[in-house]
């Protein structure tokens, strides 16, 4: 007898919730971040990004409907920020930000699923918990205005990123590592400060400083926010009928 070829199903309502809700969270995520820790004078730019925290891993659970989520908060934030029809360009940053993992994963057909079958799960459990302390830090040298803080706390991010693929040597880590941190923060700072410069918005003197502070901030909270609900949560949202397994469905 042939096999019967099992049926999944398509877009759904949802899809569509999921992505509404999410966009909800992500842009009242994106504003706080953006009125605790701004990176002046370049508007909504912050160095501490926590809507970028969950950018990724929803480009990842959810295909371009997380795509859509980075790209629709930030064009809201735009609007609040005073950027006018601007917006809807200036929000290709974060747009960037969900698409290039999203590719990087569905054009290699890897597993999404970073937490699967760990090698040595125990010291990299240690190397995110101190992840996580390095934010806190960060977070607190950003309220109090310590910028030689701050920038240590960037580097030492760097540092156990990179750890963390030396412990979990695999394809996965090596694509999260790569195109689900590192390049996404670097791609989306570049194109976003830019925008800001030609727009009007900011200073063309202070760009790279204004690239450094967004690619700081989005680095830090992604390695120390994304990674452990990517670890932890991307099981569970696998087994849900919201979970994407190719770009809408």
């Amino acid at each position: 007898m042939d096999k019967i070829e099992e049926v999944k199903p398509g877009v759904t309502w949802r899809h569509i919730v999921a992505c509404a809700l999410a966009t909800g969270v992500s842009t009242i995520l994106a504003y706080y971040a953006v009125i605790i820790a701004p990176v002046a004078p370049f508007p909504g730019v912050s160095g501490l990004y926590l809507a970028a925290a969950i950018y990724v891993p929803l480009s990842l659970w959810f295909g371009i409907w997380g795509v859509l989520v980075g790209y629709i908060s930030c064009v809201i934030l735009g609007l609040l920020c005073g950027m006018g029809p601007w917006a809807f360009i200036w929000a290709l940053a974060d747009l960037a930000e969900g698409l290039i993992p999203l590719l990087a994963f569905r054009l290699t057909k890897t597993d999404v699923d970073i937490g699967k079958d760990l090698k040595r799960p125990k010291p990299l459990y240690i190397l995110v918990g101190i992840l996580v302390i390095n934010l806190i830090i960060a977070a607190i040298a950003t309220a109090l205005g310590l910028t030689e803080i701050w920038i240590t706390a960037l580097i030492i991010a760097i540092v156990l990123i990179v750890c963390m693929y030396i412990i979990n040597p695999s394809r996965p880590w090596l694509l999260f590592v790569i195109f689900g941190i590192v390049l996404p923060s670097l791609i989306s700072a570049l194109i976003g400060v830019g925008i800001l410069v030609l727009a009007g918005f900011a200073p063309a003197k202070g760009y790279w400083i204004g690239v450094i502070g967004w690619f700081a901030g989005d680095l830090i909270v992604l390695s120390a926010i994304a990674t452990p609900m990517m670890i932890v949560l991307t099981k569970k949202i696998k087994k849900t009928s919201i979970f994407v397994e190719n770009w809408f469905a």
